[in-house]
C-alpha cells in the first residue's frame, strides 16, 4: 500500500484529488490532515472510503500529531492556504508557513517526494498580498533540498457553481496573459499525481 498525506486535504481541490488518486490508484492510501477533518459536505464516492483517513488536527503542532501519520509514506502535498485572508501575517500563515512543515514532516518521515499548491491570481483587492504569500512558499520549497514539484493554477473550477461564473472572466484575462487560464479540478488533480509518482 502507498500512502499519501494531504495537508489542508479536507477542501474543494484535497477532496477532488483524493477522489481522483482513490480511482486511479487501487494501492493508494491517503491521510487527510486539516484542521477541519472529515468535511461535513464530501463527495459522495468518498463518504464511505476505506482508503482515506481524516485527522483533525492543528498541522502547525506537528509533535501532537505525527506519531498518528505512516511511519512510511510516499509523498506529501501541501494545500493550506487561502486567497481571502484579511491581512500579509494571514497570507503568510495560510499560505506559506505550512510548506515548513511539509519540508520537516518529509524530513522527519523521509518521504521522498512534495508538492506545493501555489497560484497565479488572487480575489481582486487581495492579489498581490495572496502572490507574494504564494512566492515565499515557493521559495521554501525550491531551497528546502527537498523533491517538492509545485503547480501554478490560476482559477481552479468544476462542479464548484462561484469558481464557474469566474472562468469567462479568466479565459479574457488571459487572451492577454497565457499565464492565466483555469483549469478544471480533475486536470488539477492529475498534474499533482503526476509530480508524486
Amino acid at each position: 500500500m502507498k500512502n499519501v498525506i494531504l495537508l489542508g486535504g479536507s477542501g474543494y481541490i484535497g477532496t477532488h484529488l483524493s477522489e481522483e488518486w482513490l480511482r486511479k490508484d487501487p494501492k493508494v492510501q491517503i491521510i487527510s490532515v486539516s484542521r477541519n477533518g472529515k468535511p461535513g459536505k464530501l463527495l459522495s464516492s468518498l463518504v464511505n472510503h476505506n482508503r482515506i483517513k481524516w485527522m483533525s488536527v492543528d498541522i502547525f503542532d506537528i509533535d501532537s500529531y505525527i506519531s498518528k501519520l505512516p511511519q512510511q509514506a510516499d509523498a506529501i502535498v501541501d494545500m493550506v492556504g487561502t486567497a481571502t485572508a484579511n491581512s500579509k501575517e494571514d497570507f503568510e500563515k495560510l499560505n506559506a508557513e505550512p510548506v515548513k512543515i511539509m519540508v520537516e514532516l518529509m524530513s522527519r518521515l523521509n518521504i521522498p517526494k512534495g508538492c506545493y499548491i501555489s497560484g497565479r491570481m488572487g480575489m481582486p483587492f487581495k492579489n498581490k498580498p495572496f502572490l507574494e504569500s504564494k512566492h515565499r512558499g515557493e521559495n521554501i520549497a525550491l531551497t528546502s533540498g527537498k523533491n517538492i514539484g509545485i503547480v501554478k493554477p490560476s482559477l481552479v473550477y468544476g462542479d464548484r457553481p462561484d469558481a464557474v461564473v469566474m472562468v469567462p472572466f479568466v479565459q479574457a484575462v488571459g487572451l492577454f496573459n497565457k499565464d492565466l487560464k483555469p483549469i478544471k479540478v480533475n486536470q488539477l488533480a492529475q498534474q499533482i499525481i503526476q509530480i508524486c509518482i
